[in-house]
């Protein structure tokens, strides 16, 4: 079995662009988001359940899959704001204006960093649920972050 470590701090990681190209890990001009405490990929189908007077028990049958990225970061000035970069719209704009916008944004998730025969999960979707919060105790912003995925999420290699 094959544990993927994430301490090295060069895994998990997740990359946006306004295109599918420029959201691949290790692409010219992607917007790789720093400063990650924790992030989730949710691939999870949705179900419904039904009972019949003639079994025991429940059955179940599956629907379409509601998946999302969420993670929580602490802020970087350029990335939630946005900073020069006339090739990736989502980096030029930052998170923020981009949320507030409702644009769609490509994505991947790269499990084991960007060498040539890492696996990393892709999609596109939409960035909600940025709720920048400070605290005496803590003394950096931190916000979560869920991107709402429009499709299916898609496995592919560096």
């Amino acid at each position: 079995m094959a544990v993927i470590n994430v301490t090295s701090g060069s895994q998990a990681v997740l990359v946006l662009g306004n295109t599918s190209p420029l959201a691949t890990p290790g692409a010219a001009n992607s917007l790789v988001v720093p400063f990650m405490q924790d992030i989730t990929v949710n691939a999870t189908p949705g179900t419904v359940r039904y009972s019949t007077l003639d079994s025991t028990a429940s059955s179940a049958f599956t629907t379409v899959n509601e998946n999302s990225i969420s993670l929580n970061v602490l802020l970087d000035e350029d990335v939630f704001f946005g900073s020069s970069n006339t090739a990736n719209k989502v980096a030029n704009d930052g998170l923020l204006t981009t949320s507030i916008n409702k644009e769609e944004v490509f994505f991947s998730v790269a499990f084991e960093g960007t060498d040539s025969s890492d696996y990393y999960v892709s999609g596109k979707g939409f960035i909600g649920g940025l709720a920048p919060t400070a605290s005496i105790d803590g003394a950096v912003w931190l916000t979560p972050i869920e991107i709402t995925v429009n499709g299916e999420l898609t496995k592919a290699t560096v």
